[in-house]
Order: C-alpha cells, then structure tokens, then sequence
C-alpha cells in the first residue's frame, strides 16, 4: 500500500509522510510517559514543526533538482529514519541546525543552474553559519560548499571569498547581540573533539548503528553501473549530496556529544541514496517487503530505545 501511494509524485503524499513523523513522535512520547505533560505541550509542538518543515524542504530540493524520479519516496524514507531519532536529549538544537542545514544545501545544489551564483553562496554560507550557531560542527558543511564552489564556478575568484563574507556578517551580528545582552562574545559549545564511541554504549545505540550501516552500504553497493543513466542526468547534485554524507559522518565522528541523533544530518542524503537503489528494484512486492521491514524496524527501536 505504501509503495502504490508514494511511487507517485502528489501533494497528498508530503500530508502522509508528515503524518509518519507525527507517528513516530507520538509513540516516543507515549513510551515516554510526556505525551500529555501540558508543560512540555508547547516545546514538543515546536520540535514536531521544525521537523515536518525539514520534510518540506526536502520535498522543495527533490523536485526543484529532479533528484528522484516521480515519486515521493525520499520523504517517505527521511519520515522512517526519523524514528530512531526522537530519544534525542538534545533534540531541538540539532533539528534546527539541521533546518538550517538542509536551507543551505538548497542553495548549494542549485548552483549548477549557473544562475545568481555570488548570491546562492553567499545564502548558502549565512546558513552554514547560522546552523553552527545551534552545533559548532555544523560548520563543516562549508567543505561542500567550496567543494561545489570548485565544481561549478571556481573560474571566479571572488566566488571563495564570499563563504568568508557570510562568516563575517553572522559573527558580527552575534558578537553585537551577545556584547549588548550580557557584556561578552558568543561562546560556542561543543567544540572540543572527543575520540571513540563512548556515549554509543547500549545494545539500542549499536543496533540502530547497525541499522543505517546497512542502509549505507546497501545504497553505496547499488550507485554504481545500475543508476549510471541517473546520475549522468544530474551526476553534480549527487556528488554534492555524497559529500554531505561524508561531511554528516565526520561530524558523528568528531562530536563530543556522541549519540545516534547525531545520524540526523545524514538522514536526507542517506533517504536520496537509498531511493536511487529503491527505485531499481524490480518487482513492486519486493519493494513493499523492503518498506515494511524498514518500517517496522524503526518503530521497534523507537520503542526499545
């Protein structure tokens, strides 16, 4: 049932993937005893719309890029990989640096349109900026945005120079608010590096490690000959979106705060590769069995987490 309704690209099916991040929450919050604590009702309500408007950020650069083909199942996948996310005891300060995130790699992957490039890094490095404003080692996604500042317009010079201006502005904003409000500079937290999986100790933690390990090599297994027609068509977007992945997982090696939430900046470039592969597979029963295995795995350790 699933896959029949989101293999087609309609305006209902973001209605329906939000409704998986609504279920997904509502379940930690009943396992949590919190879903009818009035005095959280406010903040959790915040945290479920900065989810759901990361869902339709996502679903604006898939078809604005014509990342997938004519279905909705990246959404679809980035709901399910939400799940595991949710025990998060720091929730709303790595989902808003992650909205900020997926708002710069918006302006990032439009790059290759050519078209009003000093403005698109320039946005694309305030967000950057803002998103470490909430996790200082957000600000390594500035590696792939010079990466596709090499890709698509290093003939400028100036073009490396502008990430610099955003830098300057967002600091001298912060730095100004900070020295009016409380008399000091801005001090950035968790900006130590902290070697080892320490804080990934539980069975949980390991089997939803586990979980996004095989989903990773299954994707990176499929993107080779199989999509190769796909990636041709928008090869620049992908290699983007795989230097996100790459950029998502050193910050989950270098984070002090270890965690498995830490996975959540890799979940929209994970949900577009794995599509590329979901996409391949032949037969429609099989892609349902896949869908519901993913599905009811995440739920499970969204349960037992």
């Amino acid at each position: 049932m699933f896959t029949a309704i989101f293999n087609k690209s309609k305006p209902i099916n973001l209605v329906l993937a939000s409704l998986l991040l609504v279920f997904g929450f509502v379940i930690f919050q009943i396992k949590s005893i919190n879903l009818f604590n009035w005095n959280n009702f406010s903040y959790n309500l915040f945290e479920l719309s900065i989810a759901v408007l990361s869902l339709m950020i996502i679903e604006f650069i898939v078809k604005k890029n014509s990342i997938s083909e004519q279905n909705s199942f990246v959404v679809m996948f980035f709901s399910i990989f939400t799940f595991c996310f949710w025990n998060s005891s720091e929730t709303l300060p790595l989902m808003l640096s992650n909205l900020f995130i997926l708002l710069a790699l918006r302006k990032i992957i439009s790059l290759k349109t050519q078209t009003n490039t000093t403005q698109k890094i320039f946005d694309a490095g305030l967000w950057i900026c803002v998103a470490a404003l909430f996790h200082f080692w957000a600000i390594l996604f500035f590696i792939v945005l010079y990466i596709s500042i090499a890709f698509y317009s290093s003939d400028y010079y100036k073009n490396w120079l502008i990430p610099l201006v955003s830098v300057f502005v967002v600091f001298t904003i912060i730095t100004g608010y900070e020295m009016i409000m409380h008399n000091t500079f801005y001090q950035f937290s968790n900006t130590t590096i902290v070697r080892g999986f320490h804080d990934v100790s539980s069975q949980i933690d390991i089997a939803i490690m586990i979980f996004f390990s095989l989903i990773l090599i299954v994707s990176l297994f499929f993107l080779s000959a199989s999509v190769k027609s796909k990636l041709q068509k928008n090869k620049m977007s992908f290699v983007v979106l795989l230097f996100a992945l790459l950029v998502a997982l050193i910050i989950m090696f270098m984070a002090p705060n270890k965690s498995v939430s830490m996975l959540l900046y890799a979940y929209f470039p994970l949900a577009v590769l794995f599509t590329v592969f979901f996409e391949r597979i032949p037969k429609v029963p099989l892609q349902s069995l896949i869908l519901y295995l993913l599905l009811f795995t995440s739920v499970l350790l969204c349960f037992l987490s």
